[in-house]
C-alpha cells in the first residue's frame, strides 16, 4: 500500500505527543491527520495504520482509520474526527475526585479487550515484537539486554489481545462513549505486557516527564495504577506470585521504553539531557543506562 500525499496546507496543528504531530481538516471536521516525525519509517507508519484499521474492524471501540498518507517527509493518517472527546488523563487533572472511578473503567475496559482473542494471521506477537526491539536496542548494555530476553523468553504463548500502550490519555470518552486511541501496537500476548506499561512510571517517573505525557505527577499516577490494579486483579493483587511476574514483566516494559524514547520528544526535555540520564526506566531497571 502505498502512501498518499496531501497538502499540508489544508491543515491546521493542533497538538501532538512524543512521536509526532495532530491537524484538523481547515474545511472537513469529521476527520483529523496525524504525522508521525520524521525519524520514524514509512514501513513503521504503515504498519500502525494497518493495525489501527484491523482493529477498527474487530469491532473495537475506536477512530476509524481512513487512510495511509504523507506530507513527503512524514508518513501517518487520516482518520475519523470524534467530537468532543476528553482522555481520562485529562479529566482527572481537572476533577481528581473522578480518578478511583475512572481507573476502574480503564481496568474493566483492559479486562475486556484481554479476553477477546486475537487472529494471529492478522496480528503479530507483542511479546516477539518486544525481544526483537530489545535485542535491536544500542541503549541497553548487553548484560541487560540479556537478562530482559531471559524474562521474555519465559513468558506463555499466549494469543490474548493487547493494546500495547494501555495509559489514562490512550482512552477517552466521548458523548458518553469510550473509545482507545493510539492503537498502532496492537498485538497479542500476556495482558501483564499491557498492564505493566505504567509500573515504572508510577514507580520512579520524573514528575516533568509524567505532567507532560499524563497530566499527573507521580503520586497521582501511582493512585490510577494501584486503582486499577485492584479493579483489574481484585483479591489477586499485591499477591507474592503476581508481584514477582509483574516485576519481571515491569522490567521488560522498562527496557522496551528505553528503545522506544530516543525518538520521542520527551527525552529533549531540558530535565532529562545529558550524555547519562537517571530517568525512571534506567532506575527501574536498576542499572544506569547511557543514551546513544
Amino acid at each position: 500500500m502505498n502512501a498518499k500525499t496531501i497538502n499540508l496546507q489544508e491543515w491546521e496543528a493542533f497538538g501532538g505527543g512524543g512521536f509526532g504531530t495532530s491537524y484538523y481538516n481547515k474545511t472537513d471536521d469529521s476527520v483529523i491527520l496525524k504525522l508521525n516525525k520524521p525519524s520514524i519509517s514509512e514501513d513503521t507508519a504503515r504498519k500502525e495504520f494497518l493495525r489501527s484499521k484491523a482493529v477498527y474492524e474487530m469491532g473495537i471501540p475506536s477512530a476509524e482509520p481512513i487512510e495511509f498518507v504523507t506530507d513527503g517527509q512524514r508518513y501517518g493518517m487520516i482518520v475519523e474526527r470524534i467530537q468532543g472527546k476528553e482522555s481520562f488523563g485529562r479529566i482527572i487533572a481537572d476533577h481528581p475526585e473522578r480518578l478511583e472511578e475512572l481507573a476502574g473503567m480503564t481496568a474493566d475496559y483492559a479486562k475486556a479487550l484481554h479476553g477477546m482473542p486475537c487472529d494471529t494471521e492478522v496480528f503479530d506477537s507483542l511479546t516477539l515484537r518486544t525481544r526483537n526491539m530489545i535485542s535491536a536496542c544500542n541503549g541497553i548494555p548487553d548484560p541487560i539486554k540479556t537478562r530482559l530476553i531471559g524474562y521474555i523468553d519465559e513468558l506463555e504463548p499466549v494469543t490474548t489481545c493487547l493494546h500495547g500502550d494501555i495509559n489514562p490519555c490512550n482512552i477517552i470518552i466521548a458523548q458518553g462513549k469510550v473509545y482507545w486511541i493510539d492503537l498502532g501496537d496492537f498485538g497479542y500476548g500476556d495482558p501483564l505486557l499491557d498492564f505493566c506499561i505504567l509500573a515504572h512510571m508510577h514507580h520512579l517517573g520524573p514528575n516533568p516527564v509524567l505532567r507532560n505525557i499524563f497530566h499527573m505527577d507521580r503520586k497521582t499516577l501511582k493512585r490510577f495504577y494501584e486503582a486499577m490494579g485492584k479493579q483489574y486483579f481484585g483479591s489477586r493483587w499485591g499477591t507474592p506470585e503476581l508481584k514477582e511476574k509483574m516485576n519481571r514483566i515491569s522490567q521488560i516494559m522498562a527496557g522496551r521504553a528505553m528503545c522506544i524514547w530516543p525518538s520521542a520528544y520527551h527525552v529533549n526535555l531540558p530535565y532529562l539531557q545529558g550524555n547519562r540520564i537517571k530517568t525512571t526506566i534506567s532506575l527501574f531497571i536498576g542499572d544506569r543506562i547511557k543514551f546513544k
